[in-house]
């Protein structure tokens, strides 16, 4: 699917990208990442920066794994990664900070409880097929904070646990080790426990600290490497939304670069994050359709290169679970479906990405629901256009609902909702709802009453021991207990 962007397009955006590269570049803070990639064929450019060469940007995509697993503990939940429009797997968005109240808006700082609650609702939903940290706790040692998020996401799901946030290499190692304590995988024979995303900073940087951890990363092995960019159009990237992809698509290939530079086959894949700005005041926007057209180029710029894409699907500016964060949500989550990425984030986004609620997950499985089967290729088999069976419902006097065809039909073609209402005033009436959200409420009650999925006490000491490592190696004297915090999950 390359629909808005004809192969020509893409093509053209792709050109862009490499002119971008060898004419000005990126900017490189980290001496170390610096001195690889002049080692690799990189020279000096404009204001320091250094220039990237095409055949080192040929090298890297040569290079590079595009097929492998990311290993589940839960069995079937492992997911299969690799660059064709195959199946796509859903993804909540990551990291932001606050819990918002759905219907008012009003928004309190997240707290490692609430990643245990949110991660328990997203466990059941029907429609997302992998987890990450959802928040960013503010009642734990910001240093270890992605530590303790990814312990509380095992704990509370078996299915796939994406790498939250890394910012430091000792996040990283600490990761992996906590990692491969719950998969029991270690990137042997292409199985891999973790992903960590790394993003450059627009226009075409990479920091310091972050590139460091990248390395660190890539070089100690077993991670598959997510290149994620998040340029606005109009302020950190071109108003034209074909330059903005291209710049995009230059910032993940400098990252694709580095990455092959220091250890060579690592898998990689796509992150693209382009966002747009309200022409009025210049603010950061997600909701608006940009989103979901400049994925859709992303997911092809991807395929291209032989990644696999994470696009952006659902997405809004609301404030609040209304019609617009509906609309919004709907529209970038078909946009995003629409191009076949292999995942798709954004389930939970609210207040463009500043904030999540319970509501809002349920919400977007109802969504999402309604996105796949609207992609899903229909029968239109002969026995589909069973004429006999037609006209059989056609001369009926009881119509089409007494026929073998409908009934063996009747299931399998019609959206079953998961908690839309499907029924008439009165029985509307009768339940007592003002809306959806109300629904969503319920549904949420109803999955936070059920137990948490756990870990096994040896896991779970693991990973405590290794949040207590990683607190004495940046000199922390007290951080919280890890093992009483997932006690108290228990009950």
């Amino acid at each position: 699917m390359t629909w808005p962007w004809p192969p020509e397009a893409i093509e053209a955006m792709h050109e862009a990208s490499i002119a971008l590269l060898e004419r000005v570049g990126v900017r490189v803070e980290s001496p170390g990442a610096r001195v690889e990639l002049e080692r690799a064929g990189c020279v000096a450019g404009p204001q320091g920066r250094l220039l990237v060469p095409l055949q080192l940007v040929d090298d890297a995509v040569a290079a590079h794994t595009a097929r492998y697993t990311l290993v589940a503990r839960g069995p079937g939940r492992s997911l299969e990664i690799d660059p064709e429009p195959a199946q796509t797997y859903v993804h909540n968005m990551g990291g932001t900070a606050d819990i918002a109240d759905a219907v008012t808006g009003e928004a309190r700082r997240a707290t490692i409880a609430d990643q245990g609650d949110l991660t328990r609702v997203m466990h059941h939903l029907v429609n997302q097929h992998t987890i990450c940290s959802l928040v960013q706790p503010g009642d734990v040692p910001a240093p270890l904070e992605p530590l303790y998020s990814y312990a509380m996401v095992a704990f509370e799901t078996d299915k796939y646990v994406g790498g939250p946030g890394v910012s430091f290499p000792f996040q990283g190692r600490y990761l992996l080790e906590m990692a491969r304590a719950v998969t029991g995988a270690g990137g042997e024979g292409g199985r891999y426990p973790l992903d960590l995303a790394f993003s450059p900073v627009s226009p075409l940087l990479l920091g310091a600290e972050v590139t460091d951890a990248l390395i660190d990363a890539a070089r100690g092995g077993g991670v598959a490497i997510e290149i994620l960019p998040c340029p606005a159009a109009a302020t950190t990237a071109p108003a034209a939304i074909a330059a903005a992809v291209a710049q995009q698509n230059a910032e993940v290939l400098a990252g694709l670069v580095l990455t092959q530079v220091v250890a060579p086959g690592t898998p990689c894949y796509y992150g693209p994050r382009l966002s747009a700005v309200d022409p009025r005041t210049g603010m950061l926007t997600s909701g608006t359709p940009e989103t979901g057209t400049s994925s859709i180029a992303a997911v092809a710029l991807a395929r291209r290169y032989g990644m696999a894409c994470d696009c952006y699907g659902p997405t809004t500016d609301s404030h609040v679970a209304d019609a617009q964060f509906g609309c919004e949500h709907a529209l970038n989550a078909l946009l995003g479906v629409m191009a076949r990425p292999r995942l798709l984030s954004g389930v939970g986004d609210i207040q463009a990405g500043a904030a999540t609620s319970l509501e809002a997950l349920v919400i977007d499985d109802e969504v999402l629901n309604d996105v796949f089967y609207a992609v899903e290729e229909r029968p239109w088999d002969a026995d589909a256009l069973d004429v006999e069976a037609m006209a059989e419902g056609v001369l009926s006097d009881k119509g089409f609902l007494t026929t073998k065809h409908t009934r063996r039909y009747i299931r399998r073609e019609f959206a079953t909702p998961i908690i839309a209402f499907r029924g008439g005033a009165e029985e509307w009436a009768r339940t007592g709802r003002r809306g959806m959200v109300d629904a969503a409420r319920e549904r949420v009650e109803e999955l936070l009453a059920r137990p948490p999925v756990g870990l096994a006490d040896e896991t779970v000491d693991a990973l405590a021991d290794s949040v207590d490592a990683a607190a004495r190696e940046v000199g922390l004297d007290e951080w919280p207990d890890l093992r009483r915090i997932l006690d108290r999950r228990r009950r």
